[in-house]
Order: structure tokens, then C-alpha cells, then sequence
């Protein structure tokens, strides 16, 4: 198999550039079962990750017959925001790959369907907002969040780059689909989603981890 092109790169947030997901997954299984939904760690992993909390009030309407009070979702934000403050913490690895990309010149963004500011207090936190700067993208910025490619698309417009020349790395099912239909080289990225499932959602590769996605980079960028 030929070595894609990489002309630029497009990271989701969570789970990939910021270690945030068993963090954010802890905050809304205490807060759901505060609200009388019988959840755990398991469920809000299989049920929400790499979806968007709107689909969280008809879940649980769904499954336990609970409304969830108007306010669940600033609640929700202001827990996750002190979480994040407080515990959050950078993937040991990950500077190499930003680094190996800044010295080939390859721009990065970011593609999230998280809001802006909660991209905002965890890459602030693990101090690589600047990196970003002007490229980072949340699907409350386009019509459809993941599994629709847009945000991926605008995150490749925004690095003025065709996005069949762009890798997108995601670490959910939803993502690694997202990538795939924005006509994106996809790797899929194991943290909480086990390998199995991003390689049935239809990723092109798989990474390990932030060392084995470090080698697949740097092999393909440099194109001996």
C-alpha cells in the first residue's frame, strides 16, 4: 500500500489531543445518577462518547422514563470546566507528534464536537491552545456534528488544505465515520474505544497509542 499524503492534520479534542475522556465520562455518570438514571461508567462510554450531550435528555427519558432539569447542561460544563482544572493531565507522548509536524511545515487543526470553550480550559490546561490558534473547529460551528464530515471539512478549509491530503486521527466510532466520509485518510486512535470498533466504523489505520501514531506520521512523511 502507497503512504498517504500528508499536507495537513486534523486531531479531534478529546481523547486525543487532551487526555479528557474517563474525566468527562466520571462527571456525567455522577451527575446522572444524582438525577435518579441508573448509570455507570460502562454505559456513558457506550451510549455518549464521541456523540454530543444533546443526545443525553432523550437517552435518559428513553431508558428510565427521567427529565432531565433545564439547567443538567451548564451544570454538566461547570462540573467538567472544575474536572479539567483540576485533573486533568497531557498525554506524555503527544508533544513529539506536534513537534514532527511543525518542523515538516504541516499545518494542524483541530475538529471536535465539543464547544469552543470547553476546548478552550483543556487545551489551555495542557498548554497547547497556541498551537491551534485560528484552526480550532466545533461542530457547533457547522450544520451536523460527527458522524457528518463537516467539521472536518471546515477544519481542513481553515488550514487551506484539500482534505484528501489531510489525515484526521479520532479516538470514537463517530469519528473515525466522520473522517472517513470527509474522503480523509483516517486513523483511528485507541484510548477508551477498543480497536475492534474504530476498525469497523471504517478506519484506514489503527494507532496503539501516541507513539505508534508518532511512527505511522513520520513514515509517511518522510516518503523514501
Amino acid at each position: 500500500m502507497s503512504k498517504p499524503v500528508v499536507r495537513g492534520v486534523i486531531f479531534d479534542c478529546d481523547g486525543v489531543l487532551v487526555d479528557t475522556e474517563t474525566l468527562a465520562c466520571r462527571v456525567l455518570t455522577e451527575q446522572l445518577c444524582e438525577y435518579g438514571c441508573d448509570m455507570n461508567m460502562d454505559k456513558t462510554h457506550d451510549l455518549f462518547i464521541g456523540g454530543t450531550l444533546a443526545m443525553v435528555p432523550p437517552k435518559m427519558e428513553e431508558l428510565f422514563g427521567i427529565t432531565l432539569p433545564e439547567d443538567w447542561l451548564s451544570e454538566c460544563y461547570e462540573r467538567t470546566f472544575v474536572a479539567f482544572r483540576n485533573d486533568l493531565e497531557p498525554f506524555p507522548d503527544l508533544a513529539p507528534i506536534l513537534d514532527l509536524l511543525d518542523e515538516n511545515n504541516i499545518p494542524m487543526s483541530v475538529g471536535s464536537n465539543g464547544p469552543h470553550d470547553k476546548m478552550d480550559v483543556s487545551l489551555g490546561k495542557v498548554g497547547i491552545k497556541h498551537r491551534f490558534e485560528g484552526r480550532i473547529c466545533s461542530a457547533h460551528d457547522v450544520p451536523n456534528a460527527k458522524p457528518h464530515p463537516d467539521v472536518y471539512l471546515l477544519a481542513a478549509e481553515k488550514m487551506g488544505v484539500d482534505i484528501a491530503d489531510c489525515i484526521v486521527v479520532d479516538d470514537s466510532q463517530n469519528g473515525v465515520r466522520a473522517g472517513v466520509a470527509s474522503g480523509a485518510t483516517t486513523i483511528g486512535l485507541v484510548d477508551i474505544t477498543p480497536a475492534s470498533y474504530l476498525l469497523d466504523a471504517g478506519a484506514h489505520h489503527i494507532a496503539q497509542n501516541h507513539k505508534e501514531l508518532f511512527a505511522l506520521l513520520a513514515d509517511w512523511i518522510s516518503r523514501d
